[in-house]
């Protein structure tokens, strides 16, 4: 439950260390850099702070970027990388120094120079391809419905004596257009080629002497007119022509993507010589955040405090003239915030960052949630049947699969809540629906609902409890000592007098704390308004909040219902799949029912208990207490996909 002490560094050195100062800070990745460049009106900096003079090495960065960019793009989009579903989750980057990585770049850059101009010249090839081949299709896309035209497209012209127009007419104009040419030119002769409900083709032929007429007559029609002067012989020829032409530039095609597949052997290579890139542009990207001069640079930024040691360290032995000050955050100065936990809690801090980075000065819910949200897991699942698998599948991945650090994360989570099924299934729950015959070790939660509720709603109860409590301390933390009485004690005792009324045994004490309490909150809540009757009257309405307790606890019902929901479906797919059996055929169907049933049960309450356990968290719980709106601390790293860079 930490908030990690920061504290403000400031680096000043001579500008030939710049670069060496740089890496050092990208390599062990513990420091995040403020922009000074946007502080240039303090007048402190503004003497300071001059213009980018390595824009064009990073312009040059960016070039080159972009071309190994667009080789890799290339690859990946005609000859993908076939990876496994546990490839991609697997850390398999290569181990380099940073010396072996700077002098394997140099041997990369000349070759990801020819892959480039090879796949460049690969791509111009297809993209004249493929403007080749939509030509070819948008003309016989115009030429099929002419196929059973004779009339060789030629002659499709007109004469002295005779015009002749080929053209296409709306279908539903078709009968009106013929009567205008009747009309207008009673010699014509009107041949429809083809035709459908939306459109007709048509041949149009006339004496020339007609021509006025027809045209000041078909004014009013959609008739447009079709012509192909660059081409010779019938649509049927020119059909079966562009076939073979769009043949052929498929076989281009294969040719040219057949010796563009020789690169491929080089993708390893160029994801490593875009992670080198990558980590020169970042470095080149950070130097417009520091402010120089024309023999200096001053550096600013964040560190954890029990970081700061190794950044003297290393840049004692690094860096001979940069000098490392340090001071503590100002009372009302903003800090980035990075959660520091138990090695077995820090896996829960994703749940923490879905929601909000906290405060800088709040507190840090990790902790406290960490054993409410395993153990509402394990309650929604309810059958250890299921937690042996969830919890055997993570423990492989961990132990058998070299995991990157966020995976390896996320299966120690999903371990942590598998073994949390596995102790509540066998207390309240049951092995797959009943299908292993183990009674409930404490309870049937099926045979007693009521029981289980009372149980979900208690949970609540402590839970919303332990929230108010961890506010109650952040406000003595605070020296708002009276607040933490007012607000936060008093509360507790006036729900919990209401609850043990509940109870005979306690329902003399209840008597007595919940009216006290109640008079406390009264004379307490309305402190801020002004006026004796208006701190009296909001005192009294504060009351109404209990009904938002009530609606809170009511909300761990849901515990019940995900528990009951998991066992009722696994005892149905128990009970249709035995239904099945009987026969051989039968009895294998009942086995691949069975796997599958409860397959897509675990699977559809995995996402189900992962969602409502959040969701009390979320909305239960840190609304007690969780202040969110901080920035999380990002410090300066190498940003390496394919290649980790050891730091020795």
């Amino acid at each position: 439950m930490a908030i990690a002490k920061m504290k403000k560094v400031f680096l000043v050195g001579h500008q030939e260390e710049k670069d060496c100062t740089l890496g050092l800070l990208q390599r062990i990745a513990v420091m995040e850099v403020s922009d000074l460049q946007g502080k240039a009106a303090d007048a402190a900096l503004s003497g300071l702070v001059e213009g980018d003079r390595e824009q064009g090495a990073l312009q040059e960065l960016e070039a080159r970027l972009a071309e190994v960019r667009f080789a890799l793009d290339f690859l990946n989009r005609y000859f993908p990388a076939k990876k496994g579903m546990l490839s991609s989750l697997e850390d398999n980057r290569a181990l380099l120094t940073l010396e072996d990585f700077k002098a394997q770049a140099a041997v990369w850059e000349q070759q990801a120079k020819e892959v480039y101009g090879e796949l460049r010249r690969a791509d111009e090839k297809l993209v004249s391809l493929r403007n080749e081949e939509t030509r070819l299709q948008n003309l016989r896309a115009q030429l099929q419905p002419l196929e059973k035209l004779d009339l060789p497209l030629e002659e499709l012209r007109s004469t002295a004596q005779v015009g002749l127009e080929l053209g296409i007419l709306p279908s539903d104009e078709l009968d009106p257009f013929r009567a205008a040419v009747q009309a207008a030119a009673p010699e014509a002769l009107l041949q429809e080629i083809y035709g459908d409900r939306e459109e007709t083709y048509l041949l149009l032929a006339y004496a020339a002497s007609s021509v006025e007429a027809l045209k000041e007559a078909l004014k009013q029609f959609s008739f447009s007119r079709q012509e192909f002067p660059s081409l010779r012989g019938t649509a049927a020829q020119n059909l079966a022509r562009i076939e073979e032409e769009l043949g052929g530039t498929a076989a281009r095609r294969q040719e040219i993507l057949l010796e563009a597949k020789k690169q491929t052997a080089w993708r390893e290579q160029l994801n490593c010589y875009y992670d080198y890139l990558v980590m020169e542009r970042d470095k080149s990207q950070l130097v417009s955040h520091l402010a120089r001069t024309e023999n200096a640079f001053v550096m600013e930024g964040w560190v954890r405090e029990k970081d700061l040691p190794l950044l003297e360290h290393k840049l004692a032995t690094v860096c001979h003239t940069v000098v490392c000050l340090a001071r503590d955050a100002a009372e009302d100065e903003a800090f980035p915030v990075a959660l520091e936990n138990h090695p077995y809690v820090a896996p829960f801090e994703f749940v923490t960052t879905l929601y909000g980075t906290p405060k800088p000065r709040s507190i840090d819910p990790t902790l406290p949630l960490t054993p409410f949200f395993v153990a509402f897991f394990g309650i929604c699942m309810s059958d250890a049947g299921y937690g042996l698998i969830i919890a055997a599948l993570a423990a492989w991945m961990l132990w058998k699969v070299k995991l990157g650090t966020g995976a390896r994360r996320i299966f120690k989570v999903v371990l942590a809540c598998g073994v949390s099924t596995v102790i509540f299934g066998s207390l309240i729950g049951g092995w797959f629906g009943g299908l292993v015959p183990l009674a409930p070790l404490f309870f049937d939660a099926l045979a007693d609902p009521m029981r289980m509720l009372i149980y979900a709603l208690a949970i609540g109860i402590f839970q919303i409890f332990t929230g108010m409590g961890i506010m109650f301390y952040r406000k003595v933390r605070e020296g708002k000592w009276l607040d933490a009485v007012y607000d936060e004690l008093f509360w507790v005792l006036f729900l919990s007098g209401l609850i043990l009324l509940a109870f005979p045994q306690t329902a003399g004490l209840a008597r007595v704390l919940a009216p006290a309490a109640g008079v406390g909150l009264v004379l307490t809540q309305g402190r801020t308004q002004e006026g004796i009757v208006r701190k009296f009257v909001s005192g009294l309405f504060s009351l109404y909040n209990v009904t938002g307790y009530l609606g809170d606890i009511l909300s761990y019902s849901r515990l019940l219902a995900l528990g009951l929901a998991t066992s009722v479906i696994a005892m149905s797919v128990n009970m249709l799949s035995f239904m099945l059996g009987g026969t051989l055929i039968g009895a294998v169907v009942m086995v691949v029912m069975l796997a599958f049933g409860h397959l897509f049960n675990m699977v559809i309450n995995i996402l189900g208990a992962y969602v409502h356990s959040s969701r009390l968290q979320y909305l239960e719980f840190f609304n007690r207490f969780f202040e969110s709106g901080g920035r999380p601390f990002k410090p300066f790293k190498l940003n390496t996909n394919h290649v980790h860079v050891t730091l020795d």
